[in-house]
């Protein structure tokens, strides 16, 4: 049997061991669940924007043609704030008001000379200001009517193109936003997978399952099987995240900015992560001798990893972030992050790939020399300062 059969067979049995857990099927559940609820919340709050309801008095001398311009205008400046507004009709003044009172109605508008808006004090200002515009409106083209104007020179006059609105930085809440909930995913996904890991070598060797196994295969096949099958439960637990996104992207639903990038473009970095702190988890969990170790020495890579997670919140999306991007065991955080933000260039990219490459090349040979002289010492927990330097 080869080396790459070995650890074929290796990840294999690690997978259907994962597999077989019940708490690996309530992660996946919760992050596809978590993810669909993310992608379907923000489509059924949006559903058409604000409805004002406004009550119309007819006054005695406003004809049919002027309460419909009116109403008409309202209708269109309202749409300009993605809102809607319905009318009903009343018969008399006291009425509009007590609809207006009791919260039936956002406003009443009375058809006397000169109108009367109702409204509750201090509530609906930007309605209130677009019917007192209406109002102006219609009032301005009576005049230009009484003055001679025709119809069609009236609504040249008043129909103006409307003022071009540039918008600046306009979807920077939502790069946060992705940005936050993207590093909080992977932290936790990485976090649960290291402590897996470690966690599954201490366990091997405590029951002497690896002396057994390595009578079969080379203790690096059966080191790297164990990281990749680790690994592949990670990249599934993704992926569940992953898939509602992917859904919503073909039915062609809009994601929020940024997040689409961040999946994409980060997918390396995640790897990467995998990688890294896997490997060095799996080295460090050959030290011990009993699986309650397992915590203490992993508390430098679970500081590191908590850490990079604070500074992927607070710091991506500044200059010392882009320090923590090239950084190999702050990367698979901040630079997904950073991708999310919007501020990460292709030199930063570039320069953090070749680093993170050469770190995984360097972390991969190093964690196989400490599992193969950890894995087959017995008796106390082996210190890595010994290992290192006999290695």
């Amino acid at each position: 049997m080869t080396w790459f059969e070995a650890t074929r067979l290796v990840a294999a049995r690690e997978l259907r061991e994962s597999f077989r857990r019940r708490s690996l099927w309530i992660v996946l559940a919760v992050l596809f669940v978590g993810s669909s609820v993310a992608m379907i919340l923000p489509e059924v709050l949006d559903n058409g924007g604000t409805r004002y309801d406004v009550a119309i008095v007819p006054g005695e001398g406003t004809d049919a043609s002027t309460s419909a311009a009116f109403r008409s205008d309202l209708r269109a400046a309202v749409a300009t704030l993605d809102a809607q507004v319905r009318f009903r009709t009343v018969s008399d003044r006291s009425r509009a008001r007590a609809l207006v009172d009791d919260d039936k109605v956002d406003l009443a508008v009375v058809g006397e000379s000169p109108p009367t808006v109702i409204v509750r004090a201090g509530d609906n200002d930007t309605l209130l200001a677009l019917v007192r515009q209406s109002l102006a409106t219609q009032e301005l083209a009576r005049q230009l009517a009484t003055a001679g104007l025709d119809p069609a020179t009236i609504n040249r006059v008043l129909t103006t193109p409307n003022a071009r609105v540039e918008e600046v930085a306009a979807d920077e809440s939502d790069r946060k936003a992705s940005a936050a909930i993207l590093s909080l995913v992977l932290y936790l996904v990485l976090l649960l997978l290291m402590i897996q890991a470690a966690n599954g070598v201490a366990i091997e060797k405590a029951n002497r399952i690896s002396e057994v196994l390595l009578a079969v295969v080379k203790p690096t096949a059966l080191f790297f099987g164990k990281v990749a099958g680790v690994g592949l439960v990670g990249l599934a637990g993704l992926a569940a995240g992953a898939a509602p996104v992917v859904v919503k992207v073909v039915a062609g639903g809009d994601l929020p900015a940024g997040l689409g990038a961040a999946i994409a473009g980060g997918l390396p970095w995640m790897i990467l992560g995998l990688v890294l702190y896997l490997t060095t988890a799996g080295a460090l969990g050959a030290l011990i001798e009993r699986q309650e170790e397992a915590g203490a020495v992993l508390t430098p890579l679970s500081l590191l990893l908590i850490g990079s997670y604070v500074l992927a919140q607070s710091s991506a999306g500044n200059e010392f972030g882009a320090v923590l991007a090239i950084f190999p065991f702050t990367a698979p955080i901040v630079m997904p992050a950073r991708i999310a933000l919007g501020d990460a260039s292709t030199a930063e990219i570039v320069a953090s790939l070749v680093v993170g490459l050469a770190t995984v090349l360097f972390v991969v040979r190093l964690g196989a020399a400490i599992y193969r002289r950890g894995i087959v010492h017995t008796g106390r927990r082996l210190r890595l300062g010994e290992v290192l330097r006999t290695t």
